[in-house]
């Protein structure tokens, strides 16, 4: 009863208290941003970024935006193995929108929350389309984990880096694990469990339900290989993003640095600790790019100037976004014509 109790109170005090995390989270956001930039020295940054070359940030820009149009196609694939079909114009707009609500609003999930509302107006259940969005994040996560431990591999004799190693292998094993759980229906109703024990079945069916989805892939292997390709696509993709960003600012290190140190700042910024990861990203960049050789200066500037030019792209979703009312607005309008001119057609052909 207590458990049942203490379940039932846990989400009104979330609701209550959710501004204050919200406020927390900006706030030590900023604080610790501001710390990395104090010690890096704000007129050495701006030193560093002055020179740099516009048309490699543009190829870094255009690298991106092209990793997210293959994004979109990944998880429209796996909208469709969950038999909602969207046609790919509307997932990419959809895909794009979620990629501004991640940078500009103080979730990390707020994007994944505004694509899962777009696309589940083209299905008679959410639960297929949050599944397929988990199943995309899950395989990104598994991708760049396999990259981070291939890299590892082949850096190990060169760079003693034997923590970070361990850290992005753990990362990986636990991925692949829960990739795998998807295949065996029991080990996922363990999940189920806890809720049911306090009394929530309501929440537990809605949990089952989503499970339910996640284990149809298991027939979907063409699916879920084709996404995998894909994610493998984005992922490198997006680190060679960091290279080039790096090779506009004048670093010239190997690109094997990044394929070990992005996905550490990746896992990083997941943590819902921060604003989008603001200072997470930059303290964090500071320590593991010195490692490379980098000064402080070029270690906060390179993720830095990359986080800048992914919300350049994601500003593509805001206008995407804004542009909404006023095309429905004019979409209705064409119906209601069209829809006249077949009654005066209608009225024409009369005797």
């Amino acid at each position: 009863m207590n458990a049942t109790l203490a379940a039932s109170g846990f989400m009104p005090f979330v609701r209550r208290n959710k501004a204050i995390l919200i406020a927390v989270k900006i706030a030590l956001s900023l604080a610790l941003f501001a710390y990395v930039v104090a010690k890096v020295s704000p007129g050495n940054v701006w030193a560093t970024v002055r020179p740099a070359d516009p048309q490699l940030l543009a190829a870094a820009a255009a690298l991106f935006l092209f990793s997210s149009l293959v994004g979109s196609w990944l998880w429209g694939r796996l909208l469709r193995a969950q038999g909602v079909p969207i046609p790919y114009r509307k997932v990419a707009s959809y895909y794009f929108v979620g990629l501004f609500f991640n940078n500009f609003l103080p979730s990390n999930v707020g994007g994944d929350i505004a694509r899962i509302s777009d696309a589940a107006k083209h299905s008679g259940r959410v639960s297929p389309v949050f599944s397929a969005t988990l199943m995309d994040r899950l395989i990104g996560v598994l991708a760049i984990g396999l990259l981070a431990v291939i890299a590892s591999i082949v850096s190990m004799p060169r760079l003693r880096l034997y923590g970070i190693y361990a850290a992005l292998l753990l990362v990986f094993l636990v991925a692949l694990g829960a990739f795998l759980s998807i295949f065996h229906r029991r080990v996922l109703t363990a999940l189920e469990w806890p809720f049911r024990a306090v009394g929530a079945t309501s929440v537990a069916e809605s949990i089952g339900h989503l499970l339910d989805d996640l284990h149809g892939y298991r027939s979907q292997g063409g699916a879920l290989l084709a996404a995998f390709l894909a994610s493998t696509v984005v992922q490198v993709s997006r680190i060679y993003v960091h290279y080039l960003v790096g090779l506009s600012l004048g670093v010239r290190i190997a690109a094997g640095y990044y394929f070990i140190f992005v996905p550490m700042l990746a896992a990083l910024v997941s943590l819902p600790i921060s604003f989008n990861g603001l200072g997470i990203r930059e303290g964090a960049s500071v320590v593991l790019f010195q490692l490379a050789g980098l000064t402080r200066e070029q270690a906060f500037t390179v993720p830095f100037l990359t986080y800048l030019v992914s919300v350049v792209i994601s500003l593509l979703g805001g206008l995407i976004f804004i542009s909404r009312p006023p095309r429905r607005a004019l979409a209705q309008r064409l119906e209601r014509r069209r829809a006249e001119r077949a009654l005066e057609a209608g009225g024409e052909r009369r005797p």
